[in-house]
């Protein structure tokens, strides 16, 4: 007699159970659509992940499809992502993966992966509808060897938002790899996820322009400009062009209506100094740590407001390095004597009064084209 009472309270309590959480999703929905009338700027997924320097994630894909398809660039596959915020908040996205890097599919045993999430479900969370995150992953197989030079491009990551905010925001991650399938073992390997694009250029006041091509000098904000091209000097980067928008993002401000140069990818620099990078030959490197200035021609005025601004931040970005424990003592050393070499030869242009800083620091590759236009439109080459 008991057993159709008792079937009968489960169906109530389940039913009851469905009808809550879709009520749930409704509410989430209505709130996402009343934020978004209301102009109320909504965290973004990556906003959720800061707050710790290193975020445990899980990432759950067919692992043996994403490394066979890793040379198709439409192959997307379904995945799983999820972690625990630093406010204890637990978030598990169902998504889509693939491998992308035009260079880094084919150099890396592990490629970096694309974290594409379905804007609907970000929404119904009550985030901002940022979708596309580059995952950073540790390349190599050789654990030891893959942490490291993978730590170093995200200790370069850091230290661009040391000196500006023009710059991408990381967010490094342990990352365990599981597969969906059992067809191999997971493993745990560090990693660090790059902001969406979109959002960068919404937190700097603009949107991307992805066809800005050729872009002349003058329409780049000058002091944005300098500060990015003195950074990829400072880690020995001449792995970039904003002329083709190689590994360089350009924002167009909405208020100045001016283009600023953000910068990314810098595994091929000095600092990184990764075993598969191969010297930018045609700027005339001819060893990856050397360093070659690819800014545009400037006067010694606005050189001396770009180089003060890394001279005073010189002990800041040393002690980061030195703070980031992550790295081996060797490894913190050699980047700190690495940085060091640069903040030597600033001294030496500030000791000269700056006096024709633009063509001392262009002077031993001076065929090299820097930022933007072509060669013809700089003085002095």
């Amino acid at each position: 007699m008991g057993t159709p009472v008792v079937g009968a309270f489960y169906g109530v309590f389940f039913t009851k159970t469905w009808i809550l959480e879709k009520l749930l999703i409704v509410l989430a929905l209505l709130y996402s659509t009343f934020v978004q009338a209301q102009g109320i700027a909504r965290p973004s997924l990556f906003d959720k992940m800061q707050g710790e320097e290193v975020l445990d994630v899980v990432l759950k894909t067919d692992l043996v499809q994403l490394l066979a398809n890793k040379a198709d660039e439409e192959a997307s596959q379904s995945a799983t992502f999820s972690f625990v915020s630093p406010n204890k908040a637990t978030y598990t996205m169902a998504l889509k993966v693939k491998a992308r890097g035009k260079f880094r599919k084919q150099a890396c045993d592990f490629p970096p992966i694309l974290l594409n999430f379905p804007k609907k479900g970000l929404e119904a969370q009550g985030l901002a509808n940022h979708d596309k995150y580059k995952l950073v992953t540790h390349c190599l197989e050789d654990k030891n060897l893959g942490h490291e030079k993978l730590l170093r491009e995200y200790l370069a990551y850091q230290l661009y938002r040391e000196l500006t905010p023009n710059s991408f925001r990381v967010q490094l991650v342990r990352i365990q790899y599981v597969d969906e399938n059992s067809r191999v073992s997971g493993f745990v390997r560090y990693g660090f996820i790059i902001e969406d694009t979109d959002e960068m250029a919404e937190r700097l006041g603009g949107e991307e322009c992805d066809d800005c091509f050729y872009t002349l000098p003058g329409t780049l904000d000058a002091r944005v400009a300098d500060v990015h091209a003195m950074f990829q000097y400072m880690i020995g980067n001449s792995d970039y062009s904003v002329p083709v928008l190689r590994n360089v993002k350009l924002v167009r401000h909405l208020q100045t209506k001016q283009l600023l140069t953000v910068g990314y990818d810098f595994d091929f620099s000095g600092l990184v100094d990764a075993p598969y990078a191969i010297p930018a030959s045609h700027n005339g490197q001819m060893v990856v740590r050397q360093r070659i200035y690819l800014g545009t021609s400037t006067s010694d005025a606005a050189m001396r407001q770009t180089i003060g601004l890394f001279l005073s931040k010189r002990d800041r970005l040393l002690q980061r390095v030195d703070r980031f424990k992550l790295l081996p003592v060797a490894h913190r050393r050699d980047a700190q004597e690495y940085l060091l070499t640069f903040f030597d030869q600033m001294e030496r242009l500030r000791a000269n009064g700056y006096r024709d800083a633009y063509s001392t620091l262009r002077q031993e590759h001076p065929r090299a084209i820097p930022d933007g236009g072509v060669l013809s439109d700089y003085r002095n080459e």
